[in-house]
């Protein structure tokens, strides 16, 4: 009988009408059999299929050679090929088993699991209890699939241990006696190892740890331990242990909302003090507290606290190498076509020789805005702000801002476009410490631009070619010396804001007078999927603008000449260059080169700029920085050795004081159940002094305990 399917009912596990009874009380499911042949032995009242076997019942099914079942015991014995699938999905392997009439309980023999996330589990022998819970004997787990070339080699790494327990219920692998190799070789003992099932994404534990070394720690070891509260809410609690300074205990807590999402973290260390270290005394510290709610459909708040010690805690600790810490609340609205905030900024300055008394603080921020439908007669744009600015030196300052705008677009029939706008906006200003606490102003402003677009090429190339021209007229001042001068200091030039109406970021500072912009943009897109654009433009105004920064290009009549050209080769190369040339003799002033190669195995990338005029971010703003040169480049290598194995350098480099910034070098092995990253580097300080060396290792096995996304340690990274 080929393919035979029998149904059994209550009277093939019965062999009597009081072994039946039990059976019937309990309203179980039925066997269902199928295999190519089923002898009834009614002497020994037993049941034996062979030939493809499957016994299914509530959701398990066993699958063999050959099953006999005893319907005086109701246990099932099943040999050669064994699989057990169980009701979600996991799969258990063996050569022989015996099992109670549910499929739930009994013994294995050269039991073998495949895990959902691919992982395996494998023992001589064991025992499975109540579908749930397996016991088992001289026991081997690894998450590495065997060499494909010979899969009696020994994975990259596996666990041995005397006995292993995979208990489902409580989503863990506990081992007892177990003995970590790697490529064969036992490198840790530990008579207890724990960790979550691999099926689980999230369970509390503990997490990779990272080893290192740092000039000014000395040897820092981070051991994470993660707490899953919640499915909404976890907690991570990060000792750190420095060799040279003591102890650094950190933690974060994050917990998601119907319409929000709250996160906490923050570190607390007494720290040994070095021998002529600047440092205050005590305990050090850092606070950082973020959070989003929606309020409805139209409203979202917002917010940040970020706060440390001192100037010098978290880079020091490897915690965070930022140069200011922001801190801000706000409630933003949005609406059909409008826009509305509200909101406090503040700042805590960490940079060397930077008066945190200069930073303000800025609140409340406020900005409406809100736009016309688009009509046929234009579409306008009114935009309302205001601001107080408060020193911890104690001289304050308020200004309201009111803006309302016009613009209107049109296509001849011949390809060009025209537009014209008009605005105007009023400012008002108060200043505790003007001669004049009160100014007002009114900045009128009127455009016009035209453009075309020109189109063509052959079967392999298409090219564009747009020149552009707009005029903007305006009042010829925009009294920089009677309004507060905060949020427009960097002043930035290029050609991807040459035709902006207003240059100057922020709110104080206003582009104004009489200028037109021109310029040229072109692309090309060839076969291959390769691309090519570029652009130049140019501005000049009837009157040098003294509202402008000196060295920003648009300070004189004739503005500095600013372009890009970019680069992209499929994923092979990327090329991008941005360059601002002096009117006079086309010197460069700024340039900005950032250029990618993959040569597979071989990938190089580097950044190089120079400025002239642009502030030191590590000297206090001033006159004496204006002339001030800064030239930098930075240059990363890398290669992949083999399928598995990869190294990258990167080397920083300040070349307008022949100074280096930055060096390191990484190593890095990855498969698909191993992760190791080894690096150094060293980080030359910029006030001078011996430069802090760092020395990182970090060794991940898959399924053993690690969070995605976990931060690395090669070049780059702060550890």
């Amino acid at each position: 009988m080929k393919a035979l399917r029998v149904l059994l009912l209550l009277s093939l596990v019965a062999g009597s009408g009081a072994a039946a009874e039990p059976a019937a009380d309990t309203g179980r499911e039925p066997f269902v059999f199928q295999s190519d042949r089923i002898d009834f032995d009614r002497e020994r009242n037993l049941v034996a299929a062979t030939g493809d076997v499957e016994l299914a019942r509530e959701g398990r099914i066993l699958r063999a050679d050959r099953i006999v079942l005893d319907r005086n015991t109701g246990i099932a014995r099943a040999d050669g090929n064994v699989t057990l699938i169980e009701p979600d999905g996991e799969v258990l392997f063996a050569d022989s088993v015996e099992l109670t009439d549910d499929l739930r309980d009994g013994f294995v023999e050269q039991f073998k699991a495949r895990l959902g996330t691919g992982s395996r589990l494998a023992a001589s022998s064991g025992q499975l209890q109540g579908g749930t819970r397996a016991e088992l004997n001289q026991a081997v787990y690894s998450a590495c699939e065997p060499c494909a070339d010979d899969p009696s080699k020994a994975p990259v790494w596996q666990v041995k241990a005397r006995r292993v327990t995979h208990d489902r219920v409580e989503q863990q692998v506990t081992y007892r006696d177990a003995v970590l190799e790697m490529w064969g070789v036992p490198v840790l003992y530990s008579p207890y190892l724990s960790h979550p099932d691999p099926d689980v994404t999230r369970k509390s534990g503990f997490l990779t740890p990272t080893v290192g070394h740092r000039s000014d720690l000395g040897v820092r070891i981070e051991t994470p331990w993660f707490w899953n509260i919640g499915p909404d809410q976890d907690a991570t609690f990060i000792p750190i242990v420095a060799s040279q300074r003591g102890f650094i205990g950190a933690g974060e807590y994050r917990q998601l909302f119907d319409r929000g999402r709250l996160e906490l973290s923050g570190s607390l260390a007494t720290l040994d003090k070095k021998p002529k270290e600047r440092a205050r005394s005590g305990p050090r510290g850092h606070l950082r507290l973020k959070g989003e709610s929606h309020a409805g459909d139209d409203w979202r708040l917002r917010g940040e606290f970020y706060r440390a010690s001192d100037d010098g805690y978290l880079d020091l600790v490897g915690l965070d190498s930022s140069e200011t810490l922001p801190s801000f609340a706000e409630a933003e609205g949005f609406f059909d076509r409008a826009y509305a905030r509200v909101g406090v900024f503040d700042v805590q300055e960490l940079r060397s020789g930077v008066s945190g008394d200069t930073s303000p603080l800025a609140g409340p921020e406020l900005l409406y805005e809100w736009q016309d439908a688009p009509s046929p007669d234009g579409a306008g744009r009114r935009p309302a702000a205001g601001a107080a600015l408060h020193r911890r030196r104690e001289d304050e300052n308020q200004r309201v801002t009111l803006e309302g705008g016009w613009r209107l677009e049109r296509f001849t029939d011949g390809g060009h476009r025209l537009e014209v706008g008009a605005g105007l906006r009023g400012d008002f200003a108060h200043g505790d410490g003007a001669a004049d606490d009160n100014n007002t102003r009114l900045l009128p402003q009127a455009s016009a631009g035209w453009s075309y677009l020109l189109a063509g090429g052959m079967e392999d190339l298409q090219m564009t070619i747009e020149p552009r021209a707009q005029v903007v007229l305006g009042r010829n001042s925009a009294d920089a010396d009677e309004f507060p001068m905060e949020d427009n200091r960097a002043v930035e030039f290029e050609f991807d804001n040459l035709f902006a109406l207003n240059r100057f970021p922020g709110l104080d500072g206003a582009e104004t007078g009489q200028r037109i912009d021109y310029g040229v943009q072109t692309s090309l897109h060839g076969a291959g999927d390769w691309h090519v654009d570029a652009g130049i433009g140019q501005s000049q105004r009837r009157k040098a603008n003294r509202d402008a920064p000196e060295d920003s290009g648009l300070d004189t009549a004739v503005s500095d000449i600013v372009g890009r050209v970019g680069l992209t080769a499929g994923e092979m190369t990327a090329l991008g260059y941005r360059f601002r040339l002096d009117k006079d003799d086309l010197t460069a002033r700024q340039t900005a080169l950032d250029l990618s190669v993959n040569l597979d195995p071989l990938y190089f990338d580097a950044r190089y700029a120079r400025a002239v005029g642009v502030p030191d971010p590590q000297k206090p703003p001033g006159p004496a920085q204006d002339k001030e040169e800064r030239e930098q480049v930075d240059v990363g290598l890398g290669s992949k050795l083999d399928a598995n194995w990869s190294v990258l350098s990167r080397y920083r480099r300040d070349l307008d004081t022949g100074r280096s910034l930055l060096g390191g070098l990484g190593l890095k092995y990855e498969d698909e159940c191993l992760l190791f990253e080894a690096a150094f580097e060293r980080e030359y300080k910029v006030a001078g002094g011996d430069p802090d060396n760092r020395v990182s290792v970090r060794l991940v096995f898959r399924d053993l305990g690690s969070l995605p996304g976990t931060q690395g340690v090669l070049p780059g990274g702060r550890r």
